[in-house]
């Protein structure tokens, strides 16, 4: 075995060829389609938050929260009136509030699962 001093205090030990594995993780994205369900998680601090959109060419899609989503959303910003997929970048949910503030909260979204498209 080797060891390997990095930065004085903090050491890593390294086993021989046998000992190494690499696991290899494919995180396959699935695609979103015009008129596909999407449903989407996003966390907050009351907890995680569950909606579904219909995915749209436009963008700043609403999402359709489940009830206590939205109450975990109306506890924290007693304003909140929904929350729309974010204009710019995707990956995160814009919370929208019935009074005028300078900029509107956003959570990055935690997953998002397209079950399919508009029967």
């Amino acid at each position: 075995m080797t060891t390997i001093d990095i930065l004085g205090d903090q050491e890593e030990t390294l086993g021989t060829a046998e000992d190494l594995r690499e696991e290899v993780v494919l995180d396959i994205m699935q695609q979103e389609i015009v008129g596909s369900m999407v449903k989407i998680e996003f966390e907050t601090s009351l907890g995680l938050c569950t909606g579904y959109y219909l995915s749209s060419e436009l963008g700043h899609e609403e999402i359709n929260l489940e009830e206590a989503s939205l109450e975990r959303l109306k506890r924290l910003f007693p304003a909140c009136n929904g929350a729309f997929i974010h204009p710019a970048n995707r990956d995160w949910v814009e919370i929208s509030l019935a009074e005028a503030i300078s900029g509107l909260p956003e959570y990055k979204i935690y997953s998002r699962i397209v079950t399919g498209g508009i029967v």
